[in-house]
């Protein structure tokens, strides 16, 4: 038996021998080592205790994510996550420096898994520092777009007010506490619990880690209210000093939209402005803001809320005019009087006007005019009239002699 054992013992020995080289080349043919890289993987800090206490915090200065590369075989590789790899930074280890060692280890396959390279942070920096915190407002930010014909009106945010607690650097660095209410396509009051943001003053988050909040979870209501088209009119008031007058009123826009609760909507058909320019001696150029004149609960919608005014305010100046007899219109006659003038020659007429409506009056534009409404038969001096604008008169009434007399 023993003979048949020893029997061609190097034949079997080489077969073993070349049995498991050719086991090893068809592993890794079949299995062959690859590598991965992970990268920006975050870094577990233990013992933060030891450093955060009721004084005092820790920002980090460099370390807070690594990179690094791993070799196994493919059919481990494939299927590793950054999750299956302890990294961590042990305060225990912090030197004199602030400085603590990252550690990369595999949570399975310890023995088929190496870290081939861990880049270049190896080491965690941190800066201890005192605690510092501040009370600051929670303003809401909407993100979407509400259903067509509504508007956002008013927000509330419970509580209006937390406390924001942390290394005193990074708290210094906050400039508004922010939340994020999506509004996309609302047509009614919105309801959320959202949670708040830091913002730096150039509106950056700032990496909430190491920060605490009074209130993790912020209770938010949007009201949304119906818009609704309506005129506007900007009146003026009052009169311009002594010698002049108001020519014209522009203003842009004539209509504007608004919002409000329903009950009071319905109730508002047109915005009135007035500008009161008692005593103005000159041209008024401005803005008005219009949401001054709106209720209260009332809101305009758009980003534009001021209309341009311009009032033409000008100086009164006169103007002499020669007509004839033949030139005065005779209204409301009696049809069995006919008109005999017996003022002869031009009539001077002085009419007190601004000058850019002066300027257009003469003998064929004035359009003079003697009302005989209720006259009967007799010689009269009667006042001369004339169909001008309500900027300009007729200075000391120009008169006229006539005589009426029956028809036969």
């Amino acid at each position: 038996m023993k003979e048949k054992l020893t029997r061609n013992i190097g034949i079997k020995i080489l077969s073993v021998i070349i049995a498991a080289l050719m086991w090893l080349v068809i592993t890794n043919v079949n299995d062959p080592v690859q590598y991965k890289i992970f990268n920006d993987v975050p870094v577990t800090i233990k013992n933060e205790e030891l450093i955060k206490t009721e004084n005092q915090s820790y920002d980090i200065i460099e370390g807070e994510t690594v990179d690094f590369k791993v070799a196994a075989r493919r059919s481990i590789i494939q299927n590793l996550t950054s999750s299956d790899f302890y990294v961590e930074a042990d305060f225990a280890h912090l030197s004199n420096v602030n400085s603590v060692n990252i550690t990369i280890t595999p949570k399975r396959y310890k023995d088929e898994i190496e870290i081939v390279d861990r880049g270049d942070v190896q080491h965690m920096i941190i800066s201890i520092e005192k605690l510092s915190s501040m009370q600051i407002k929670v303003n809401i930010v909407e993100k979407g777009k509400v259903a067509e014909g509504y508007y956002i009106g008013q927000k509330k945010a419970s509580p209006v007010m937390i406390e924001v607690s942390g290394p005193e650097s990074k708290v210094e660095k906050i400039k508004q506490i922010t939340v994020e209410a999506n509004v996309e396509g609302a047509s009614k009051t919105i309801y959320q619990l959202l949670e708040p943001h830091a913002l730096d003053e150039e509106g950056n988050e700032i990496d909430p880690s190491r920060l605490t909040f009074s209130q993790n979870r912020i209770e938010v209501e949007i009201q949304l209210y119906q818009i609704k088209e309506i005129p506007l009119k900007i009146i003026a008031t009052g009169q311009p000093a002594d010698g002049y007058v108001m020519t014209g009123i522009e203003y842009q826009p004539k209509t504007i939209e608004i919002a409000a609760e329903d009950s009071k909507l319905r109730n508002i058909n047109v915005l009135e402005v007035t500008r009161d320019i008692t005593g103005a001696t000159e041209d008024i150029e401005e803005f008005i803001e219009l949401r001054d004149w709106l209720d209260y609960g009332v809101l305009l919608v758009g980003e534009d809320t001021t209309a341009s005014l311009n009032i033409t305010i000008e100086k009164l100046e006169t103007k002499e005019v020669s007509i004839w007899p033949n030139d005065i219109e005779i209204k409301n006659k009696s049809d069995n009087l006919k008109v005999e003038y017996l003022t002869r020659g031009p009539i001077k007429v002085l009419i007190l006007g601004p000058a850019s409506e002066l300027e257009t009056i003469n003998r064929n534009t004035l359009k003079p005019f003697i009302n005989l409404l209720g006259y009967s038969a007799g010689t009269y001096f009667l006042d001369i009239e004339a169909d001008i604008s309500k900027n300009t008169k007729l200075v000391d009434s120009p008169k006229a002699v006539l005589n009426l007399i029956p028809e036969t």
